[in-house]
């Protein structure tokens, strides 16, 4: 379960480091706009957190939260390959904001500081190897990968169907 919610929270924690990656390999793009990316996601993932919870207030279920921010997460980073792709940049700077905002929110869910640590110890050894392989836009398929896969069976695993409270 434990490895799970690692996974879990891995989408959020990548997606700063699999943009600036994406960006750096484009034509023409310096250190700065990649690092713009990156910095547009990681607001996007504090926000994140802030959002989850007024939308966990107002809907009442982080069973539906978490599916429904993953949804809106896999859209948004496919997009983001995409825009990366074509090499249009203030899109890819924008889709980075949106995707870091519609990170999985499993670290408000469910706190814990040694995953999230874990979580981006992972992302940054991930991203390294894919930069010194050169496989640029891999960590942008991790993170769709990642969350459409782990996010969903760790809901199912986490929260019954006639409950909303984590068993």
């Amino acid at each position: 379960m434990r490895v799970l919610e690692l996974i879990a929270r891995l989408p959020g924690t990548l997606l700063p480091f699999a943009v600036g990656l994406s960006l750096v390999s484009l034509a023409g793009v310096g250190w700065w706009t990649a690092l713009a990316g990156g910095v547009a996601a990681v607001v996007g993932y504090v926000l994140s957190a802030v959002i989850a919870q007024v939308l966990v207030r107002r809907w009442g279920s982080w069973r539906n939260l978490l599916l429904g921010q993953t949804v809106a997460y896999v859209v948004l980073v496919v997009l983001l390959i995409a825009a990366s792709d074509q090499q249009r940049l203030w899109l890819v700077l924008l889709l980075s904001l949106l995707a870091g905002t519609a990170a999985p929110a499993e670290r408000v869910c469910v706190p814990n500081i040694r995953l999230d640590r874990s979580a981006l110890g992972l992302s940054v050894l991930l991203t390294l190897a894919c930069g010194f392989a050169g496989a640029w836009s891999v960590p942008l398929a991790v993170c769709g990968v990642t969350a459409a896969a782990a996010v969903p069976v760790l809901v199912m695993r986490r929260y019954r169907v006639d409950s909303e409270e984590p068993q």
